[in-house]
């Protein structure tokens, strides 16, 4: 049997990479040439923005809050799954990171620029671009931008169009499990990441966390499936059940599953034959 490999997109890998600062540092400067990063260091955030316990860890913090040589902030977050509110989400790291940074009775005038970056494994605009920049303008004056010092970076894994520096390729290459490119940040990766798998006690780690996030998963899913179910009993068991294979169609979706995926796990939920099982997918998503 295969053992399964946790790449550069699982969280806890994504964690023990970005906490050595030479990673962040090559990172940071793979994203933003422009700024010519010499030195940085990892800024530990006193208000976590997702936490999980688990046996042979005390937490896992999904972002890395990084201060560069001049006092310049960056929360570097990874995004597997294309879930709605994704704006929200960068508005709420945006927050933490001027609270981590504003010291005490400082005021507002002292806020450090700050770089919101996600890296999605999935296109957050659907436009095909490898890398988008946002920030404030005025409305019917696109040349007029509030200079607010904060920049939000939406890095997508699966863009073509637009350029990047050959380091952030590399980075997108490890992202998505291409192991051939030789560009030295790559291989870097790449060997990190290998060593973290085989690594026992990481790998425990990982396994564990595995078995929460799916539990989690599965108790969400079985909710939200009873509540379609209960909700459909009122207007008849014909519409529920639909209504049913809908909220599990969009959970597996959501959850970033391949078609045939989701298509094997909506035929295994409800005994649905694989080809029933297909034609619910075709019909509901094209709804």
């Amino acid at each position: 049997m295969t053992q399964q490999y946790f790449d550069f997109t699982n969280d806890l890998i994504f964690r023990w990479v970005m906490e050595r600062e030479e990673n962040c540092l090559a990172i940071l400067r793979a994203i933003l040439p422009e700024l010519k990063i010499t030195a940085v260091k990892r800024r530990e955030n006193e208000h976590p923005v997702n936490y999980l316990a688990f046996d042979d860890e005390r937490g896992v913090r999904f972002d890395a809050i990084i201060e560069d040589d001049r006092e310049q902030f960056y929360d570097v977050e990874m995004q597997v799954a294309n879930q709605l509110g994704l704006g929200k989400r960068v508005r709420y790291y945006q927050s933490q990171i001027d609270q981590e940074t504003l010291k005490k009775s400082e005021h507002y005038d002292a806020l450090r620029e700050s770089y919101v970056i996600f890296f999605c494994a999935f296109d957050p605009c659907e436009q095909d671009r490898r890398l988008y920049q946002f920030h404030y303008y005025e409305d019917t004056d696109r040349q007029l931008r509030l200079p607010t010092n904060s920049h939000v970076i939406l890095i997508n894994a699966l863009g073509t169009k637009g350029q990047i520096t050959p380091e952030l390729a590399a980075v997108l290459d490890v992202m998505n499990r291409r192991r051939d490119n030789p560009n030295p940040l790559a291989v870097s990766l790449v060997k990190e990441i290998d060593g973290y798998n085989q690594d026992k006690k990481r790998r425990r780690a990982l396994m564990n966390l595995e078995t929460r996030l799916y539990d989690e998963r599965k108790l969400g899913l079985e909710q939200g499936v009873k509540i379609g179910i209960d909700q459909g009993l009122t207007q008849g068991r014909n519409e529920g059940r639909v209504e049913a294979i809908q909220a599990a169609l969009t959970f597996f979706k959501d959850q970033g599953q391949a078609p045939t995926e989701v298509v094997a796990n909506l035929s295994q939920m409800f005994h649905l034959s694989r080809q029933t099982a297909q034609n619910y997918y075709d019909q509901l998503t094209i709804k």
